[in-house]
């Protein structure tokens, strides 16, 4: 171990005692020249600062030309030793919809130039927002000497999982199932459950799957929302569209559930990767709507909470069903059914041609009013009077709400009617890039006049503090007969 401490630094030591015996002589031992007099101990740094780099450049050179030559590593080597790495980026994307570029670019904070290396940035979801299972992530790094030679280094991949459960694996036409409890028969149920989902779906709206769906089928709720981030303590399932991924919680012995939650997610994976858009989004009322009726169950509970608010004329509107619904339990669930009625009565008045055209507006970036009065000739307020007139319900007044934009609430959206708590559709944040001025060495956000007070008062400061001390050296310097002519 002894061996080990003194060749490690061995060279450290040396250049320490070289760099004090070096100031003693510069100080201390040569005498002061008679006609500069102490101004010209600078010599004594600027000559072997200005050697040791014109050296560095040379031996740069000279290994750049042989290594491109030979193809030898060594003089690559070589060249690498006299140039230091002085910026780092870390770029990195994932198998997710995106809008713009879908790489990310990171710069290690703790990154200290030098010849050699060694770096790495966490990625913290907490930050950026949470992945579903199953995401693929790809990412390089890329380094930039003060030359301006610049490295990528080859890119690797790996697949966002907890390795630490043991998943069972199954697939169907377009579903790739996980699961870690459960038979075989489990499996194959839920698969069913999902295709026919997925017909149904494309019947009632005319929209079909772009790519395969993943899902991951977690016991229970606990354990599900353990595997992920930000969901809410009620939530049975979660959808991720733009990674073509759904969460589910389902016991193996309730499968009546599973398929309804299955129908429920898979309707938002399908409509909202269809929809994507990087202008506008598809409304709330919409998206779950769809993933009700897509459900195809027979409610009670929710055609009992529709009229009684009918009969109370207490019917939230339409315009206040755009963004997520209200964390408040009843009038969530009086959210959910209404969004399921405004879709029927869509669906049952105009047909399934008009809905999938309402898709596309949607799918082009168009406003939520824009997009049903170039369908169906009406905004938002023209649909709240159609369908309270199908439903049977008192017209809205004039200076309710008409005209009025919601309030986006800051809770998720609640959950589904009956049985165990479904799913709320989430979809990830994107990662933000820092921006080049953070850590980016490159962008510079101070405004260049006060960078160059800074850097003069700086240099100032430095030249009147080596001074002073230059001075006090010299003072206690023996005197010696300067050089040049005798007294």
């Amino acid at each position: 171990m002894k061996d080990g401490f003194i060749k490690k630094y061995w060279l450290p030591a040396l250049s320490l005692a070289l760099f004090i015996a070096g100031l003693y002589l510069v100080f201390l031992y040569v005498p002061t020249e008679a006609m500069m007099g102490i101004v010209q101990r600078i010599f004594y740094f600027h000559v072997p600062i200005a050697w040791v780099a014109f050296m560095a450049f040379f031996i740069v050179f000279i290994g750049s030309i042989m290594y491109l030559w030979k193809r030898d590593d060594r003089w690559d080597r070589l060249a690498a030793s006299s140039a230091e790495i002085d910026w780092v980026e870390l770029s990195f994307e994932t198998d997710a919809l995106t809008c713009g570029e879908a790489a990310t670019r990171a710069y290690p904070e703790d990154f200290v130039a030098s010849n050699e290396v060694e770096v790495e940035w966490t990625w913290n979801l907490r930050q950026a927002g949470s992945l579903p299972p199953g995401t693929a992530i790809t990412w390089h790094w890329t380094l930039r000497d003060t030359v301006g030679a610049e490295v990528v280094t080859p890119e690797q991949s790996l697949t966002f999982t907890n390795t630490n459960i043991g998943w069972h694996q199954a697939a169907s036409g377009a579903l790739d199932l996980y699961w870690t409890e459960g038979d075989q028969v489990f499996a194959d149920t839920l698969l069913a459950a999902g295709e026919a989902a997925l017909q149904g779906l494309g019947e009632m709206t005319g929209v079909e799957l772009s790519q395969r769906v993943q899902a991951y089928v977690f016991p229970s709720s606990e354990q599900m929302q353990a595997n992920t981030l930000f969901a809410p303590d009620w939530s049975g399932g979660l959808a991720f569209p733009n990674h073509s991924t759904i969460l589910l919680a389902v016991e193996p012995g309730s499968l009546s559930w599973g398929r309804q939650v299955m129908a429920h997610e898979l309707a938002h994976v399908v409509i909202g990767a269809y929809t994507f858009s990087c202008f506008d989004r598809m409304p709330t009322w919409l998206d779950e709507g769809l993933a009700l009726v897509a459900e195809g169950r027979d409610e009670p509970f929710a055609g009992f909470l529709l009229e009684t608010a009918i009969n109370e004329d207490s019917l939230l509107s339409v315009r206040s069903l755009a963004l997520s619904f209200s964390a408040d339990p009843d009038l969530a669930l009086l959210a959910y059914s209404e969004s399921e009625s405004l879709v029927q009565f869509l669906l049952e008045a105009y047909g399934q041609d008009r809905m999938l055209q309402l898709l596309d507006e949607f799918r082009s970036g168009a406003s939520e009013d824009r997009a049903l009065d170039e369908v169906y000739g009406f905004d938002r307020d023209g649909l709240e009077a159609e369908w309270r007139s199908y439903i049977g319900a008192q017209p809205m007044e004039n200076d309710e709400v008409a005209g009025a934009e919601p309030t986006r609430t800051p809770y998720p959206t609640f959950a589904p009617i009956t049985g165990p708590l479904s799913a709320a559709t989430t979809t990830p944040a994107s990662i933000p890039s820092p921006s080049p001025g953070e850590n980016d060495p490159r962008g510079a956000t101070a405004p260049r006049s006060f960078l160059a007070v800074l850097a003069l008062a700086g240099g100032c400061g430095l030249a009147v503090a080596l001074a002073l001390v230059i001075v006090v050296i010299a003072r206690r310097t023996p005197s010696r007969p300067p050089s040049g002519r005798r007294s």
